[in-house]
Protein backbone atom coordinates (compact mmCIF):
# COMPACT_ATOMS: atom_id res chain seq x y z
CA UNK A 1 0.00 0.00 0.00
CA UNK A 2 2.97 2.44 0.82
CA UNK A 3 4.37 1.85 -2.89
CA UNK A 4 0.83 2.66 -4.39
CA UNK A 5 0.04 5.78 -2.45
CA UNK A 6 3.98 6.60 -3.80
CA UNK A 7 3.03 6.02 -7.04
CA UNK A 8 0.34 8.24 -6.95
CA UNK A 9 2.30 11.21 -5.41
CA UNK A 10 4.59 11.07 -8.15
CA UNK A 11 1.96 10.71 -10.72
CA UNK A 12 0.32 13.53 -9.43
CA UNK A 13 3.57 15.58 -9.41
CA UNK A 14 4.09 14.99 -12.59
CA UNK A 15 1.18 15.96 -13.92
CA UNK A 16 1.57 19.59 -13.94
CA UNK A 17 5.27 19.57 -15.60
CA UNK A 18 2.98 17.26 -18.25
CA UNK A 19 0.74 20.46 -18.79
CA UNK A 20 3.64 22.98 -18.38
CA UNK A 21 4.98 21.25 -21.42
CA UNK A 22 2.53 21.29 -23.40
CA UNK A 23 1.91 25.37 -22.53
CA UNK A 24 5.48 25.78 -23.45
CA UNK A 25 5.29 23.55 -26.45
CA UNK A 26 2.21 25.50 -27.57
CA UNK A 27 4.28 29.01 -26.86
CA UNK A 28 6.49 27.90 -29.86
CA UNK A 29 3.94 26.76 -31.90
CA UNK A 30 2.29 29.95 -31.67
CA UNK A 31 5.15 32.21 -32.22
CA UNK A 32 6.27 29.65 -35.19
CA UNK A 33 2.46 30.66 -36.33
CA UNK A 34 3.45 34.35 -35.93
CA UNK A 35 6.62 33.88 -38.18
CA UNK A 36 4.87 31.84 -40.83
CA UNK A 37 2.10 34.96 -40.93
CA UNK A 38 5.17 37.64 -41.44
CA UNK A 39 6.81 34.91 -44.19
CA UNK A 40 3.84 34.29 -46.03
CA UNK A 41 2.14 37.97 -46.11
CA UNK A 42 6.59 39.15 -46.95
CA UNK A 43 6.35 36.64 -50.12
CA UNK A 44 2.77 37.41 -50.74
CA UNK A 45 1.13 34.29 -50.77
CA UNK A 46 -2.20 34.57 -50.02
CA UNK A 47 -3.37 30.89 -49.82
CA UNK A 48 -0.97 30.59 -47.05
CA UNK A 49 -2.12 33.25 -44.96
CA UNK A 50 -5.42 32.23 -44.93
CA UNK A 51 -4.73 28.37 -44.62
CA UNK A 52 -3.50 30.00 -40.41
CA UNK A 53 -7.33 30.27 -40.12
CA UNK A 54 -10.12 27.62 -38.74
CA UNK A 55 -12.46 27.24 -41.63
CA UNK A 56 -15.22 28.33 -39.65
CA UNK A 57 -12.76 31.82 -38.36
CA UNK A 58 -14.90 34.95 -36.75
CA UNK A 59 -13.66 38.21 -38.64
CA UNK A 60 -13.96 41.22 -36.44
CA UNK A 61 -13.30 44.19 -38.71
CA UNK A 62 -13.27 47.93 -38.19
CA UNK A 63 -16.66 49.35 -38.66
CA UNK A 64 -18.32 46.56 -40.16
CA UNK A 65 -20.26 43.34 -38.52
CA UNK A 66 -18.68 40.29 -37.85
CA UNK A 67 -19.10 37.58 -40.45
CA UNK A 68 -18.09 34.35 -40.07
CA UNK A 69 -15.95 31.83 -42.53
CA UNK A 70 -12.95 32.60 -44.71
CA UNK A 71 -14.13 34.85 -47.90
CA UNK A 72 -13.27 38.20 -45.73
CA UNK A 73 -9.87 37.41 -44.91
CA UNK A 74 -9.23 35.91 -48.49
CA UNK A 75 -10.50 38.87 -49.83
CA UNK A 76 -8.35 40.71 -48.15
CA UNK A 77 -5.13 38.84 -48.41
CA UNK A 78 -5.45 38.98 -51.68
CA UNK A 79 -6.01 42.46 -51.85
CA UNK A 80 -2.79 42.94 -49.93
CA UNK A 81 -0.69 40.80 -52.02
CA UNK A 82 -1.92 41.39 -55.45
CA UNK A 83 -0.91 45.33 -54.59
CA UNK A 84 2.29 43.87 -53.51
CA UNK A 85 1.28 45.59 -49.87
CA UNK A 86 3.72 44.81 -46.98
CA UNK A 87 1.99 43.57 -43.43
CA UNK A 88 3.96 42.43 -40.62
CA UNK A 89 2.96 41.48 -36.80
CA UNK A 90 4.51 41.76 -33.88
CA UNK A 91 2.96 39.35 -31.09
CA UNK A 92 2.88 42.01 -27.65
CA UNK A 93 0.95 39.21 -25.31
CA UNK A 94 0.42 36.32 -25.65
CA UNK A 95 -1.96 34.11 -22.99
CA UNK A 96 -2.26 30.20 -23.47
CA UNK A 97 -4.85 28.61 -21.30
CA UNK A 98 -3.27 25.62 -18.28
CA UNK A 99 -4.59 22.87 -20.92
CA UNK A 100 -3.26 24.44 -23.86
CA UNK A 101 -6.42 24.07 -25.80
CA UNK A 102 -7.34 27.87 -26.49
CA UNK A 103 -4.42 31.22 -27.04
CA UNK A 104 -5.35 34.67 -26.92
CA UNK A 105 -2.58 36.87 -29.32
CA UNK A 106 -2.64 40.54 -29.22
CA UNK A 107 -0.19 42.56 -31.12
CA UNK A 108 0.73 44.98 -33.33
CA UNK A 109 0.51 45.19 -37.28
CA UNK A 110 2.21 47.48 -39.59
CA UNK A 111 0.71 47.76 -42.83
CA UNK A 112 1.57 49.49 -46.16
CA UNK A 113 0.26 49.25 -49.49
CA UNK A 114 1.51 51.89 -51.76
CA UNK A 115 -0.58 51.41 -54.43
CA UNK A 116 -3.44 52.17 -52.58
CA UNK A 117 -1.91 55.05 -50.64
CA UNK A 118 -2.19 53.32 -47.44
CA UNK A 119 0.57 53.58 -44.92
CA UNK A 120 -1.33 52.19 -41.33
CA UNK A 121 -0.22 50.41 -37.90
CA UNK A 122 -2.70 49.02 -36.14
CA UNK A 123 -3.78 46.22 -33.58
CA UNK A 124 -4.98 42.62 -34.07
CA UNK A 125 -6.31 40.20 -31.20
CA UNK A 126 -6.29 36.47 -32.47
CA UNK A 127 -7.97 33.55 -30.77
CA UNK A 128 -6.59 30.35 -31.75
CA UNK A 129 -7.37 26.44 -31.38
CA UNK A 130 -5.43 23.64 -31.42
CA UNK A 131 -7.00 21.89 -35.22
CA UNK A 132 -5.61 19.36 -36.91
CA UNK A 133 -2.29 18.96 -35.67
CA UNK A 134 -2.06 23.17 -35.56
CA UNK A 135 -2.71 26.06 -34.34
CA UNK A 136 -5.68 27.91 -36.12
CA UNK A 137 -7.32 31.37 -35.99
CA UNK A 138 -10.42 31.17 -34.83
CA UNK A 139 -11.24 34.59 -34.27
CA UNK A 140 -9.62 37.77 -36.13
CA UNK A 141 -10.68 41.04 -34.92
CA UNK A 142 -8.42 44.19 -35.95
CA UNK A 143 -8.18 47.90 -35.87
CA UNK A 144 -5.93 49.83 -38.15
CA UNK A 145 -5.23 53.49 -38.56
CA UNK A 146 -2.94 55.69 -40.89
CA UNK A 147 0.26 56.66 -39.42
CA UNK A 148 -0.49 60.12 -41.20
Amino acid sequence: MRYFLMLILLVCMAIPSVADGSREQAVRDLKGLNDRFNEAAAAGDADALVDLYSDDTLWIAQNKPPVQGLEEPRKLFEFVTSNNGKVSHTIDHLFVSEDATLAVMIGSVDAEIASAGMDATGTYLFVLKPEGGSWKIVTDMWHQHSKN
